[in-house]
């Protein structure tokens, strides 16, 4: 599966690619990112297409509810107005959910003040993503971003509801995975046993040749994530929180290179997949396992991902510099040409 030995005939350098890798915000098929495209510049009726086309297949009905929200978080009373015009409402409220999901996102973090801002829109939120689950009670979507909510609003009782509603309808939803892991974090109240338990479970009875058993690297980088910030807040210098955190090894970079290596065998497509290359080969790529990272981050396109190169500086900056450090020139691979707003 992996190459070893191989050596690009000219590594290209971090700077040199950031500005060619695309944001997979808005998705990474084109069907979708152009539906975002004209949700952007608005078209909402395009949404609405795209959601009701969703109704049998759950991740992808997750997937592009996310998107489809980041795109319209400068539309949302247009989103909102869809009702009135004939749109399907359970449909329209889930959209409309996560479009408020993203504004509270996209609000600035700080203060007293700030955070009772990003409080006020999650609670806002939770309002149209309940009634899409009234509408809805098989869809697993509303309660995947309603756990999403309860996360940010550090609402333990709900998460766990939120969480049971998911679980009990689609159990390997990845979206409702991830923020799972990440909701049992540490620096969320959480503990790393618990965190750690719950991605190795959710690895363990993954559906074979799908891309969840990835979610167990991202619990080793909101270890990590957490790790660092401890060791900031305590005064250490940045030379001594790098040396500090080290490298992934032994059995836990073992545990990850068996689930990489069993999906890569007989992978079934998902919507996910750039997602979970990205979180395998930030993981082996800290590991200092390159060729198995060169090989997951060669399979992403020019698309780079917030989640988990963010917990440790700006995403597309070290998406780029690990790809220059691996030799993987997205320049040569499929992909597209990034929008100038998302450079």
């Amino acid at each position: 599966m992996w190459r070893f030995g191989w050596k690009p005939t000219r590594a290209p350098r971090g700077a040199d690619l950031e500005g060619v890798l695309v944001s997979s915000s808005l998705g990474t098929d084109p069907l979708l990112r152009a539906g975002c495209r004209a949700v952007r510049e608005g078209d909402v009726e395009v949404g609405s297409s795209l959601l009701l086309e969703t109704r049998d297949d759950p991740e992808a009905r997750a997937y592009q509810a996310e998107a489809l929200g980041r795109a319209a978080v400068e539309r949302i009373d247009e989103v909102a107005a869809l009702v009135d015009a004939g749109a399907d409402r359970a449909d329209t409220m889930l959209w409309l959910g996560h479009t408020l999901i993203a504004r509270a996102m996209s609000l600035p973090g700080g203060g007293p003040a700030e955070r009772k801002a990003v409080e006020a829109a999650l609670h806002e939120a939770r309002v149209p993503l309940e009634e899409a689950a009234r509408i809805h009670p098989d869809d697993a979507a509303p309660w995947s971003a309603l756990q999403t909510v309860a996360m940010g609003l550090g609402d333990r009782e709900e998460r766990e509801r939120a969480w049971n509603e998911v679980a009990n309808r689609t159990p390997h939803l990845f979206s409702a995975h991830m923020t799972r892991v990440r909701a049992l974090a540490p620096s969320r109240g959480g503990s790393a046993e618990e965190m750690f338990a719950a991605a190795g479970a959710a690895a363990d009875t993954a559906p074979v040749g799908g891309p969840l058993p990835s979610v167990l690297a991202l619990a080793h980088a909101e270890f990590l994530r957490g790790e660092r910030r401890r060791l900031v807040d305590e005064g250490n210098s940045a030379y001594i929180v790098s040396m500090s955190l080290g490298r992934l090894h032994g059995d836990a970079i073992g545990e990850l290179f068996r689930l990489a290596r069993t999906w890569a065998q007989a992978p079934v497509p998902h919507v996910r997949d750039v997602q979970a290359h990205h979180l395998f080969g930030w993981a082996f790529h800290r590991a200092g396992e390159k060729d198995a990272a060169r090989w997951h981050l060669e399979r992403v396109g020019r698309f780079s991902t917030e989640i988990p190169w963010s917990f440790f500086g700006t995403a597309r900056t070290e998406v780029a510099q690990a790809m220059a450090d691996l030799g993987v020139d997205p320049r040569r691979g499929p992909g597209e040409e990034p929008e100038p707003d998302q450079r």
